[in-house]
């Protein structure tokens, strides 16, 4: 198994990265991405926050295709990664009543499934 992790590792991180930074989106066209990505009404006073989670989830996802090549910065990367991302995913779940949750179902399977994958790289990195 961890033979399997070591070939891989450096793609999955390539496209676990492109799909986070399809968040860049929020930060540069807030208004488009909050209205036709996410599917909620866009509320101006809310523009600043929107723009500034756009930013931090694509620098997450530049971040993160960096690691997958430089390897003395992959521990950090994907800890963080690990800890924003189960954080979404939590919320999720947590909110999942409210409507405005099917806004962010897919970025919150995205980011679960990326959560697993790293935990397993973590773990099977450990034996």
């Amino acid at each position: 198994m961890k033979n399997v992790i070591d070939k891989t590792i450096k793609p999955f991180l390539v496209l676990a990265g492109l799909g986070t930074c399809a968040a860049g989106f929020y930060a540069f066209l807030p208004v488009f991405s909050v209205e036709r990505i996410a599917r909620l009404q866009f509320v101006e006073n809310y523009v600043i926050f929107v723009q500034h989670w756009g930013m931090m989830v694509l620098l997450m996802g530049i971040f993160m295709i960096v690691s997958a090549f430089k390897v003395s910065w992959r521990t950090p990367i994907l800890v963080y990664s690990v800890i924003e991302k189960s954080f979404m995913v939590l919320l999720c779940i947590f909110y999942s009543s409210r409507s405005f949750v099917a806004g962010f179902q897919g970025a919150a399977i995205m980011d679960a499934i990326i959560v697993v994958c790293l935990l397993l790289y973590f773990w099977k990195g450990r034996r």
